[in-house]
C-alpha cells in the first residue's frame, strides 16, 4: 500500500472561477466543478494524481495556512473519498502569503511536516510518494530535497509539460560528517528558539559552513529549511543504524567502565556514530603501528580503534582520548587485532 503526500495550492479555485466566470464560489459550486471537469484541467493536484493513483493508495493533502488552499484541500479530500480512496487533510503551519514568514518559518514547517509524515507512514509499513505539483513554487524544491534525503520519490507536473516528472531516490550517500562532528550544536539549536547573540558565541569556534544551514529571524537563529532537512535526515540515519552490533574488547570495556560519567557519555556518542556506514567511510583513518582504523577524524577528543567484520558487526579494540595522551601512547605501542579478545556487546542491555 502507498501513501501519496500531495502539496495543495489554489489552482482548483482559480480554474473554477475562470471557467465558471464568477468571482466567488460556494462550497457546493466547487464540488460540482471538480466532479464535472476533466481531471487534467481541473487543478494541478487532480492532473498529477490522475497519473499517479493506484488502487488502494492513501492520499494526504498538505495545504498552506491560507483560506484558499484550505478550501481547495477540503474539496479535494471529499472528491477523492467519493472516488473510494482514503484521503486526509494536513495544514502546514506558517505557510502563508506573508513573504518573511513564508521564507523563514513556512518552508521549515513544510520540511518538518513532510519528515514527520514520511517517518510515520514508513513505520506503518507503507511506501511513500511525494506529489509536489501543487502549492508555492519553492515547495517543489524543498519537497525534492526531503525526498532525496529520505529515499522517497518526488513527482510533479510543470505547466509546460504534459507528462509527470519523477525525481527518483538517489543512490548517492550524503556526507553527514559536519553534522556528526558538531552534533551537540545542532541538538542545541534545534531544541528551542535561540537568541542570535547566544548562537554567535557558539558559532565563533565552529566551521563557517555551519552558517549555511542557519537563518536569522527577529533576533533569533534557527535551522534553515535545508538545515532542518539535513539534520532530520542525519537523525533518521542514526535511528536506522541502531541495530548494527558493536562489540568492545576487554581492554575497551576497562577504559569505558573506569571513565568519569561525562567522558563515558562522549564515548557513547562516538559509538553511536560509528554505526553509520557513511561516517565510517568518511571519518576514519589508518594510523601507524595499527592494523585497524581510528574513528573519528577531526578535532574530537575521543578516539575509537575499530574494525568492521565480514558479518557486519563492528569490533572496538581500544577507546582513547587526545587530552590524556592515551591516544598517542596506543599509536606508539601499536594496536593489533590479534592481541584482543573477550568481546562483549555494547551497550549492555
Amino acid at each position: 500500500m502507498r501513501t501519496i503526500l500531495t502539496t495543495v495550492g489554489t489552482s482548483l479555485l482559480s480554474n473554477a472561477k475562470r471557467d465558471l466566470k464568477v468571482d466567488q464560489l460556494k462550497e457546493q459550486q466547487l464540488a460540482n466543478y471538480i466532479r464535472r471537469a476533466n481531471a487534467e484541467k481541473a487543478s494541478a493536484e487532480t492532473n498529477s494524481l490522475s497519473r499517479l493513483l493506484q488502487p488502494g493508495d492513501r492520499i494526504v493533502l498538505l495545504h498552506s495556512q491560507t483560506e484558499e488552499s484550505k478550501q481547495c484541500a477540503e474539496t479535494l479530500t471529499r472528491y477523492y473519498k467519493g472516488q473510494g480512496y482514503e484521503a486526509y487533510l494536513r495544514e502546514v503551519k506558517d505557510l502563508t502569503y506573508a513573504e518573511k514568514r513564508f521564507k523563514m518559518r513556512g518552508l521549515r514547517s513544510l520540511v518538518a511536516t513532510l519528515v514527520e509524515l514520511i517517518r510515520f507512514e514508513k513505520r506503518q509499513g507503507r511506501e511513500v510518494v511525494v506529489n509536489a505539483t501543487g502549492g508555492f513554487k519553492a515547495e517543489i524544491a524543498y519537497a525534492t530535497l526531503v525526498g532525496l534525503l529520505f529515499d522517497v520519490p518526488v513527482y510533479y507536473i510543470h505547466e509546460a509539460f504534459h507528462d509527470i516528472i519523477e525525481m527518483p531516490p538517489t543512490p548517492v550517500s550524503w556526507d553527514y560528517s559536519l553534522l556528526a562532528e558538531h552534533e551537540e550544536f545542532f541538538e542545541w539549536i534545534s531544541a528551542d528558539l535561540r537568541q542570535t547573540v547566544e548562537a554567535d558565541a557558539w558559532l565563533r569556534n565552529l566551521p563557517g559552513e555551519i552558517r549555511l544551514l542557519l537563518v536569522e529571524e527577529e533576533g533569533f537563529t534557527l535551522l534553515s529549511p535545508a538545515g532542518e532537512a539535513f539534520y532530520e535526515a542525519y537523525l533518521d540515519r542514526v535511528e536506522q543504524a541502531k541495530f548494527v552490533p558493536i562489540l568492545l574488547s576487554g581492554a575497551a570495556w576497562h577504559t569505558y567502565n573506569n571513565s568519569e560519567p561525562s567522558i563515558r557519555r562522549l564515548f557513547d556518542r562516538a559509538l553511536k556514530k560509528l554505526r553509520l556506514k557513511e561516517l565510517r567511510a568518511s571519518n576514519a583513518d589508518r594510523v601507524n603501528n595499527c592494523d585497524c582504523l581510528v574513528f573519528p577524524k577531526g578535532h574530537r577528543d575521543e578516539r575509537l580503534f575499530f574494525y568492521e567484520g565480514e558479518d557486519g558487526g563492528i569490533r572496538v579494540y581500544e577507546l582513547a582520548r587526545h587530552s590524556d595522551e592515551s591516544y598517542e601512547r596506543l599509536i606508539e605501542r601499536g594496536v593489533r587485532r590479534k592481541d584482543y579478545q573477550d568481546f562483549q556487546l555494547w551497550p549492555v542491555t
